[in-house]
Parts: C-alpha cells; sequence; structure tokens
C-alpha cells in the first residue's frame, strides 16, 4: 500500500481579514504545541516560528482594534497580514520538507491539507505537455 502523500494548501493567501485570523489563531495554537510539534523540527529556522509568534500576537491585537473602524489601524493590520502571508509560506515549506520524514506533520500543524491525487508526481515534462495542450485547445465561450 502507498503511503498517502499531503500537501499544504496555501489557500491563505486569499482570505478575507476574519477568516485569516481565524486561521492565523489555528496554525498558532498548532504549532505552539510541543507535544505535536517539537522545538527539533524548526532546527535552524527557530527565528522563523519566534518571528511568526511575535507577529500572530500583534496582528491578534490589532485585528481586535480594527473592529472599531480606524483607518489606520485597519491599515496596519492589512501590512500585518501581508507579513504572516510571507512567514506561513516559509512555514509551509519547512513543515512539508519535514513532512518526508514524518508525513503527519502536516496534519497536525493547523494548516489546510490537501492529499496527492497521483500514485507518483508528475515530472516538469508532463506538466509542461499537459499545459501545452491545453492552449492548443479552442476556447468555447
Amino acid at each position: 500500500m502507498a503511503n498517502q502523500l499531503y500537501r499544504i494548501m496555501r489557500t491563505f493567501r486569499h482570505l478575507p481579514p476574519t477568516k485569516f485570523h481565524q486561521f492565523v489563531s489555528r496554525v498558532r495554537t498548532a504549532l505552539s504545541d510541543k507535544n505535536r510539534v517539537p522545538d527539533s523540527v524548526w532546527g535552524a529556522n527557530l527565528a522563523l516560528i519566534i518571528a511568526f509568534f511575535a507577529a500572530a500576537d500583534k496582528h491578534d491585537y490589532v485585528f481586535h482594534e480594527s473592529m472599531h473602524g480606524s483607518r489606520i489601524v485597519i491599515a496596519e493590520r492589512e501590512l500585518l497580514q501581508a507579513q504572516l502571508i510571507l512567514y506561513l509560506d516559509q512555514i509551509a515549506s519547512l513543515l512539508e520538507m519535514v513532512a518526508v520524514t514524518n508525513p503527519d506533520i502536516l496534519l497536525v500543524s493547523g494548516f489546510d491539507t490537501a492529499k496527492e491525487r497521483r500514485t507518483h508526481p508528475r515530472n516538469k515534462a508532463e506538466i509542461e505537455a499537459h499545459n501545452a495542450t491545453q492552449a492548443e485547445r479552442p476556447q468555447d465561450g
């Protein structure tokens, strides 16, 4: 039986503020649980997770303050959201690397995951051939 392959979905890049706040809170809670995600996962990237936790905490405060409608606070929330997206992308990449040896890490990380439906990943040539055939198709519309 083949191993189940999971990958982290990057849907957090396009979430509206409230759903993004909920997502960041869920990921922060999951990643701070040392029983599920030990410090050894972070290795040389410990500064990344510390910076993410600090930005997530600040985002939580600013998010709640922005509910009062201050344009300055809303602008600060948007800047923090952009910064958190960069951190989340880096963390997701790191967790996917760790998942090679510990696949369960993705399931407990708080990120949304998707199963890889292929029995083997496609190589670059197959992807380019597929894209070329899609481009040659006449568009109905």
